[in-house]
């Protein structure tokens, strides 16, 4: 039963004041709750005589808690409850929503870092290493000083360990690293309408991409758009722009697939420990041949309570955009850095050119060109990303060799999808803000293509190789690179390895 909305009284200690609110998506088995009680707090604080809060009044929900076994989510783009579900029978049910203020001080105006159970917050000091730090702790992330936001997740022996704030973190006590990408918007630069090479190889455009963060998701008006989505809001909408312009700001698509306030992203390519699990760290060599239906599946089983997942091609946009701006590897407008290749032919994690994480300059391969960034994004190995091609009717994903079916694929949160061509030339069927389109002029030079941002290449999925690959290889010579795409079949790959995002809500 699907319900299009619900009446909820939203009853307190001093009055009670009836209102409705939208329920999207809501399947509710056996529905029989008369009516909902909604009791809300902000700060830890129960609230009795305050006007219930408003969408864009400085808050974010932390937590929706429900009496009686029933349970339900909050959507913050509709700032209403949905998936109302309960199992048992009730005629009415009190639910609480606990409000939190936005901490405007960090710059993230509610992005903050948000960590999932069994995840530490680290400081990533000036020899990379991670030194365990708390979320009060001021110095944990700075943003604006191109400090992003570390967590680790601890390995079995690690857990058992009595580790105090301050102090370094033993190597073989940590399984993975991940970094914070917290929700922004960004000012469109060029609306990726190029179905044909029309520039020359000594095209450049690598200005910083400008950046706003926050959690309130843009709208269209005079300097904003919303972004193209599907019906669903799970995916954003290949070769769609919606009312969107160059110039105006718009939220970034891969935060409204999981309606987050940011994700955790990898620090370092995916590999694996001694038990053949999931680990992620420096100075080991990436999980390879692998297909791309392996690593789609071995990344959802990592932290399902997590919603982790194989990387999507919009969340690498997400990431190269924040890397191309003032908080990652640019000064100011006109001065960017590009960030160095992982050039280590053994495929080990970390390194910038040649040299190992730690040692000299190894800093300048991360997006940020400090510890705190993410590395392996130019180079190391060539990036297998959930996102596939459509077939010649758009209506199922081309799976070649991927070993995945349409039931892998059953939820649309966990890949991109891309409108059919037979040409790889035809970047028009980009996603607003996946970093393929957007970075034309696009220029053809000894037969491979190639991108204006840093003349990276870029070759598009096509009939015969539908699966989106990004970062290229360790060898150099213009097919690796932040913004380089290239594609395959998903089959086995030694040169290719995968990337782990975990989606906290």
């Amino acid at each position: 039963m699907i319900i299009g909305g619900i009446s909820l009284y939203r009853s307190f200690a001093m009055y009670e004041e009836k209102a409705t609110f939208d329920v999207l998506k809501g399947t509710i088995p056996d529905f029989s709750i008369k009516d909902i009680t909604l009791a809300f707090t902000i700060d830890g604080e129960t609230q009795t005589n305050t006007k219930f809060p408003n969408k864009g009044e400085g808050y974010i929900v932390e937590e929706v808690s429900c009496e009686d076994n029933v349970t339900a989510d909050w959507n913050n783009g509709s700032w209403s409850l949905e998936n109302i579900k309960n199992e048992v029978t009730a005629k009415k049910v009190k639910c609480t929503v606990k409000f939190k203020t936005i901490d405007t001080t960090s710059g993230l105006n509610g992005a903050e870092p948000v960590l999932g159970d069994g995840m530490m917050p680290v400081i990533i000091n000036e020899s990379g290493k991670a030194i365990k730090t708390t979320e009060e702790n001021e110095d944990w992330y700075d943003y604006s000083q191109k400090q992003w936001a570390n967590a680790v997740i601890l390995t079995e022996t690690g857990k058992n360990q009595s580790i105090e704030a301050g102090t370094e973190i033993q190597e073989d006590w940590i399984e993975s690293y991940f970094v914070w990408i917290p929700k922004f918007s960004y000012q469109l630069f060029d609306m990726g309408k190029y179905a044909e090479a029309t520039g020359t190889d000594s095209n450049k455009q690598n200005k910083a991409i400008n950046i706003k963060f926050g959690i309130t998701n843009t709208e269209d008006g005079e300097e904003e758009c919303a972004t193209p989505m599907n019906k669903e809001g799970t995916q954003g909408l290949s070769g769609e722009s919606g009312k969107c312009e160059v110039g105006d700001y718009m939220t970034h698509p891969a935060f409204l697939a999981f309606d987050t306030t940011g994700f955790w992203v990898g620090k370092f390519e995916t590999s694996q420990n001694n038990s053949k699990g999931i680990q992620i760290k420096p100075g080991v060599t990436s999980w390879r041949s692998i297909t791309v239906g392996d690593s789609f599946k071995n990344s959802k089983n990592y932290k399902p309570d997590l919603q982790s997942h194989m990387m999507k091609n919009t969340e690498w946009g997400a990431v190269a955009y924040l890397a191309q701006s003032i908080y990652g590897r640019c000064e100011n407008e006109n001065s960017c850095t590009e960030v160095t290749i992982n050039a280590n032919n053994g495929y080990m994690t970390g390194y910038t050119n040649t040299t190992a994480y730690g040692g000299s300059n190894a800093q300048l391969a991360s997006t940020t060109g400090n510890y705190s960034g993410i590395y392996d994004m130019n180079g190391g190995a060539s990036e297998q990303m959930a996102s596939v091609m459509l077939d010649n009717t758009n209506e199922k994903a081309l799976y070649s060799q991927s070993t995945l079916t349409e039931t892998d694929l059953k939820d649309p949160r966990y890949y991109d999808v891309y409108n059919y061509s037979s040409d790889d030339a035809h970047w028009e069927r980009r996603i607003l803000g996946d970093s393929i389109g957007e970075l034309g002029p696009f220029a053809l030079s000894d037969s491979s293509y190639m991108c204006s941002m840093w003349q990276d290449y870029a070759h598009f999925v096509v009939t015969k190789y539908p699966w989106l690959y990004r970062g290229g290889a360790y060898r150099s010579g213009g097919f690796s690179g932040l913004f380089a795409f290239s594609t395959d079949t998903g089959r086995v790959c030694t040169g290719c390895a995968f990337r782990v995002v975990i989606a906290p809500q």
